[in-house]
Order: C-alpha cells, then structure tokens, then sequence
C-alpha cells in the first residue's frame, strides 16, 4: 500500500487531513490511515483518491511508491520559483528527470514547472513551448485543470522574453481573461492563481498596459490576503513601486517590498529591490 504517495498528494494540493476528509470519513479516520495503514472501507478509500486526483490502483501497487519523492521534490522546486531560485530549481529538475512519474497529477505539475524553470532561466523558446505543448495538446487537452492556464502564462513569458510580445499577449490574455474564474480550493491552487496574476501584470506593464497591469496586480494582493499567504507579496508590492515612479506611495511599496522579501528570506528578490532603491 502507498501512503506515501497519498500523504504527498494531500500535502502537494495544499489540503489537511480535516479538508480532505470532510463529507467522506471522520478526521480520525483518515489519521489512522496514514499514520497506521488502517484502511476503511473501499468506498471510502477511492472517494478520498478522487479527491486527490489519484485512481485507487495508485495508492496500492508497489511499483508507484516513486512517484510520492517525485511529489515532494516537486513542491521544493515550486517554492523555488516563488523565492527566484531560479538556479536551484534547475539543479533540482535534472535530478528527477529519469524518475517514473505515473498518475497525470504528477506529470502535469512536472512539465509546468520544467517550462517555468526554462523560460525563466531563458532557455531557447523551442524547450520551453515543448514541455508547455504537452499539457495543452495531450495531459490536458480538455483544458479542464489550472495547468492549462500555468501553460498559457509560461508560454506568454517565453515569447516575451524572446522580444515577441505580440505573440506573449495572445497567451497571457487568455490567463487575463479566465484568471478571476479560477478556483482557489486548495493552498497550491491559491498559489498558482497568484503566480498567474504577477506573471501576466508584470508582462502587462512592460508593454505600458499600466491600468491592466494594476488591476491584476491588485487582485493578486488581494487573493494574499484573503488566504494569508506572503510568499507573493513582495514580488507583487516590488512592481506596484516601480509602475509608481516618482509618486508619492513609492517609497511605502518599496519599504513593504524589502520587508516581505526579509521575511521570506527571497535573497534574490532583495538584491534586486536594493538595487532600484540605490539607483533612484
């Protein structure tokens, strides 16, 4: 039996046992499951599987037990890309590469961010839009999951970085416009909306689409504080700043900019936000 694989998935979906349990078995349940290898009914078991995204048959043949480090990992890199370590999330990737990914959770979630991870480190567009082509045209290909739209925002990020925006702006209008329809169910979900929200404000007021790029910018404050998440926050208030040049709310932005990067120990994001503080 694969607990591990069950307990990743639960921990990788954001869920505690008591969100994940309500309206199936009783926390206790669910406890004793995971903790002792107690099973309850089948019934039971396969309803909380659905739940997670995963079939029975993955949680009880031994040949899957891979897939619960590959989740774990997985989540490492995703807050890697949080904090801008670019690098380490890179290095992290390449050593999961030959690992065996089976149920479609874990193969969607490792293509997006191994196109994130290629087209924030600027790789060669055709890398990035490969990893990107395979959740839209086949892991994905109702467009039924958030991957989707993370697959749109990575490509819109590869083509603005290499100097198209006009083909970037095709995809991240598609994020634009389906972003407020997103559900937020579940920490990564919550997550993921937030990245949607930076990603497609920041390309918005590179092109001067300052009004757009506040818009989403503020809603993804306001999705931060509706769940309490700060990881964002500083990236978020960092762009609020630098589309306030020379107004009189820059310099706050920029205090609560450095503040959030210290408090999630972004060093990256420091650097940078010290930089353009130096160079005004």
């Amino acid at each position: 039996m694969n607990i591990e694989l069950f307990i990743a998935r639960r921990k990788a979906l954001g869920l505690s046992q008591k969100a994940l349990s309500d309206g199936i078995c009783t926390q206790a349940t669910l406890s004793k499951f995971e903790n002792n290898g107690k099973a309850p009914a089948i019934r039971i078991v396969a309803q909380l599987c659905q739940r997670l995204h995963l079939q029975l048959e993955d949680v009880f043949p031994t040949e899957r037990v891979a897939d619960a480090a590959v989740l774990k990992e997985l989540a490492t890199i995703e807050f890697d890309l949080i904090t801008s370590e670019y690098t380490d999330a890179e290095n992290r990737l390449s050593k999961i590469t030959d690992k065996p990914r089976h149920d479609l959770e874990t193969k969607l979630q490792y293509c997006y961010l191994k196109g994130y991870v290629a087209a924030l480190n600027q790789h060669p567009i055709s890398d990035v839009l490969f990893n990107f082509d395979q959740i839209i045209t086949d892991l994905d290909e109702p467009h039924a999951t958030i991957y989707t739209q993370l697959a749109y925002c990575g490509t819109g990020i590869a083509y603005q970085n290499n100097h198209e925006p006009d083909k970037a702006e095709y995809y991240f209008e598609k994020v634009r416009q389906a972003l407020t329809d997103l559900s937020l169910e579940t920490t990564a979900s919550v997550w993921r909306v937030i990245n949607l929200a930076y990603y497609t404000g920041n390309f918005y007021a590179k092109i001067g689409e300052e009004t757009i790029s506040r818009t989403l910018l503020a809603y993804a404050i306001t999705v931060c504080a509706e769940h309490h998440v700060t990881y964002y926050v500083a990236k978020i208030k960092f762009l609020q700043a630098q589309l306030s040049a020379g107004g009189p709310e820059q310099q706050e932005l920029l205090s609560d900019a450095c503040a959030f990067a210290r408090i999630n120990n972004n060093r990256q994001l420091l650097k940078k936000i010290t930089n353009y503080s130096n160079s005004l």
